[in-house]
């Protein structure tokens, strides 16, 4: 048995609430106690900042080097990483972190290959086969397919721009397939329509918002009445909108490294001020998705897939979405708790999400107070993955996964 942990005097954000001076003590891996302060000394001084619990990014693309990128999130505060689409040996590597669960690396859960058509646009940009899905009849087989290759939940690619498109059939056989089999679907979608289809053919979640001039007057209502969650990823479609994420980003010297680290070899697109209306729907939807009581998830949809939109950097970005999230209606406890507890809810993760005894202590320390601005959760003091302290001077490159380190 570890010796006790206390951090004392803390703000803390719980997953739900906020509780304006706490000890919280972490021993073995779990928070035992949020108890009123003690007269004693602390291990850790809280006193003028904030305890959160571990952050969630509820939609990453780790490939090619997933520990890289799960090392970069944890040091940005996200213990949790939800990968979105990954295959070959990324999907290997990623299966061997989530059993080994290393403290100085985020936790991953993975979606696999997600499921597209036959000529869909990712087989011809990147040249590479995907397993596809032909139709409603090859549904349960593909679902099985990827459960086999380590898939904790379904991706599905419902997308009139991808190629194809899927038909519903095939959309909702798939659906059926992984809710058959006890895991989550969740869809990718860019625009209203495939968006409402994907809802009313029964998934989980929307892994994006959508793009456009509007939103209808009853998504938010909609989505409500099929009880989904939805990941807005705001950053990636300003990104679409033909804004530049990463230029706003770097100004901030507290991402700004994190952002030329993770800077893939790809080109961004320049900016294209006369597509920025379209992201009107997105900001639209959200306000009422907030105002219907639709969980709502904080994501990135960082990766190589998105980087010449500017989405650049494991965790500078993920701060991004939350100021996004807030600048789009949202207070910043509502940003909080999609970064937190909204995501271990709906996929499920009930040992972590909220700073309680018996949960995970997966924590982050920030200074000042996000639950009144929320750029100050990019202050991060320190981090613990399972009750370990992460040591934020060691490089960022290093991987002590690999045997024999």
């Amino acid at each position: 048995m570890n010796e006790p942990v206390t951090i004392g005097r803390v703000r803390v954000f719980d997953g739900e609430r906020v509780l304006p001076e706490r000890d919280v003590i972490i021993q073995d891996g779990v928070v035992t106690s949020v108890a009123e302060p003690a007269t004693g000394p602390a291990d850790v001084d809280g006193r003028g900042r904030t305890l959160l619990p571990g952050l969630f990014d509820a939609h990453v693309h780790l490939a090619p080097d997933p520990p890289t990128a799960l090392r970069h999130l944890v040091t940005m505060g996200v213990t949790t990483a939800l990968d979105m689409f990954t295959g070959g040996a990324a999907l290997t590597r990623i299966r061997e972190l989530r059993q080994a669960d290393p403290p100085d690396l985020a936790d991953v859960r993975t979606a696999g290959t997600g499921a597209t058509v036959p000529g869909n646009m990712l087989e011809k940009i990147t040249g590479q086969p995907l397993p596809t899905v032909d139709g409603p009849a090859a549904a349960e087989a593909w679902v099985d397919a990827r459960l086999r290759d380590g898939a904790d939940y379904i991706k599905i690619v419902y997308d009139e721009r991808e190629g194809g498109p899927m038909d519903e059939a095939t959309l909702a056989a798939l659906v059926r397939a992984a809710h058959a089999r006890g895991v989550l679907a969740v869809a990718h979608t860019l625009a209203e329509r495939p968006a409402r289809a994907a809802i009313a053919a029964g998934v989980d979640g929307l892994a994006h918002l959508f793009v456009g001039e509007s939103a209808g007057d009853d998504f938010g209502e909609y989505a409500a009445r099929h009880r989904v969650f939805v990941v807005p990823t705001l950053i990636v479609l300003r990104g679409l909108c033909g804004y530049r994420p990463h230029e706003e980003l770097a100004a901030d010297p507290r991402l700004a490294e994190m952002i030329g680290r993770d800077r893939p070899p790809v080109p961004v697109r320049p900016a294209e001020p006369r597509r920025h209306h379209l992201y009107n729907a997105a900001t639209a939807a959200l306000r009422q998705l907030a105002a219907a009581g639709v969980p709502l998830l904080a994501g990135t949809d960082t990766g190589l897939p998105t980087a010449a939109l500017g989405v650049i950097g494991y965790g500078a970005t993920f701060h991004g979405e939350l100021e996004l999230l807030v600048r789009a209606g949202l207070s910043p406890t509502q940003a909080l708790t999609a970064a937190t507890s909204a995501p271990a809810d709906a996929f499920r993760l009930t040992d972590r999400g909220r700073i309680q005894p018996g949960k995970r202590a997966d924590l982050t320390l920030v200074d000042g107070d996000p639950t009144t601005d929320i750029r100050r959760t990019r202050n991060v003091v320190a981090v613990w993955k399972r009750g370990v302290r992460l040591d934020l001077a060691v490089p960022l490159h290093a991987d002590s996964t690999r045997e024999g380190e």
